[in-house]
C-alpha cells in the first residue's frame, strides 16, 4: 500500500513509518524536519499542513492518507492552535482526495468519550468532550464524515489511549517518571489512583497498519484494553530502574482528576486479529535503556 504520511517525524509517525516499511508498504512522510531514514526504508519531503507538496504528493500517488501531525507537547489541550489545526485538516482531507487517496486514517483521542468508570466502546460509550484538544479532534472527525459521504471515500478515525515509548516529549507522565527515579529523584503523583489504560508506541503503530491493510473503517479504539494505576505504574518503572519505592510520593489528598477512569474496549481490533505485543516491562525497559 502506498500511504502518505503527517507528522512523520513525532513520536507516533517515526514508529509509524518504520513498521509500515517494514512490512513493505511504501511510505512518503510529511515533516517540518526532514532527515534521512536510516537505510532509505521510506521517503520524506519537506513542508507542513499549511505547505503541502502537491505536486511531490500526487507523483507519489498515495492509496491513503495518515493523519498524525497535531500539537504534542504537554499543556497544549487547552491551547487556541487546536482549532486552527481542525481548518488545516479540513485542507489537507480535501487535498489528499484531489491527489487521488480512496482512503483516510484520522487519529483521535481516548478523551473524547465523556468520562466512565466502564470500559470505553466506540459504538455505545458516550461522546464528552472537555478540552480545547479533543474537541477539535471531534470537529476534524466530523469533517471527515462529511468528506467521506459527498466523496465517496472510506475513511477510519483511531482512538488513541495513553501511548507511551522511546522518543516520547521528555515531560510527558512516563518518561518524566522514568527519567527523575532514574536519578534518584522524587517524583510526586498528583492523581495517584488513577486508573489509565497505556499502551506501547509500537503497538500503536502497528494497530494503525493492521487496520489499513484489513480496510476497517469508522472509530477504532487503540489501546492495550487494560487498565493500571499511575501509583502502580510508577512503581513498575522505580523496580525497572532499580530505584526504591519511597521516591514516589503521593499528593494527599490527591488532586481531582476529569478522567479517573480511562480504559479502552479492543474487541473491535482483538476481533480483527490484532493482540497488543510490547509488554509494560519491555515498554518501560525500552525507555529505560535509552536515558
Amino acid at each position: 500500500m502506498k500511504l502518505f504520511v503527517t507528522g512523520a517525524t513525532g513520536f507516533i509517525g517515526q514508529a509509524f513509518c518504520r513498521i509500515a516499511a517494514e512490512r513493505g508498504h511504501q511510505v512518503l512522510g510529511l515533516s517540518r524536519n526532514v532527515h534521512r531514514p536510516p537505510g532509505g526504508a521510506y521517503e520524506l519531503v519537506g513542508g507542513s499542513l499549511d505547505h503541502v507538496p502537491w505536486d511531490r504528493v500526487a507523483d507519489f500517488a498515495p492509496e491513503a492518507l495518515v493523519h498524525l501531525a497535531w500539537l504534542v507537547k504537554p499543556g497544549s489541550v487547552n491551547s487556541p492552535e487546536n482549532e486552527l489545526l481542525v481548518a488545516q485538516s479540513a485542507n489537507l482531507f480535501e487535498g489528499a482526495v484531489e491527489a487521488g487517496v480512496t482512503h483516510i486514517a484520522g487519529t483521535g483521542t481516548c478523551i473524547e468519550y465523556a468520562p466512565s468508570n466502564e470500559r470505553l466502546d466506540e459504538e455505545t460509550s458516550a461522546l464528552g468532550p472537555e478540552t480545547a484538544y479533543s474537541r477539535a479532534k471531534l470537529a476534524t472527525l466530523d469533517l471527515l464524515k462529511a468528506l467521506g459521504s459527498a466523496r465517496q471515500i472510506s475513511w477510519s478515525w483511531y482512538r488513541i489511549f495513553y501511548v507511551y515509548g522511546a522518543g516520547e516529549h521528555p515531560d510527558r507522565l512516563s518518561a518524566s517518571i522514568l527519567r527523575h527515579l532514574s536519578q534518584r529523584k522524587d517524583v510526586v503523583l498528583r492523581t495517584p489512583l488513577s486508573v489509565k489504560d497505556y499502551i506501547h508506541v509500537d503497538d500503536v503503530a502497528s494497530a494503525l497498519i493492521w487496520g489499513l491493510e484489513r480496510n476497517m473503517t469508522g472509530p477504532i479504539n487503540v489501546g492495550s484494553g487494560q487498565g493500571i494505576r499511575i501509583v502502580d505504574f510508577a512503581r513498575a518503572a522505580a523496580e525497572i530502574v532499580g530505584a526504591e519505592a519511597g521516591h514516589i510520593k503521593e499528593v494527599d489528598p490527591p488532586a481531582a482528576d476529569p478522567f479517573p477512569v480511562t480504559v479502552a474496549d479492543i474487541s473491535r481490533l482483538r476481533a480483527s486479529g490484532w493482540v497488543p505485543q510490547v509488554s509494560l516491562h519491555q515498554g518501560l525497559s525500552g525507555m529505560a535503556a535509552m536515558l
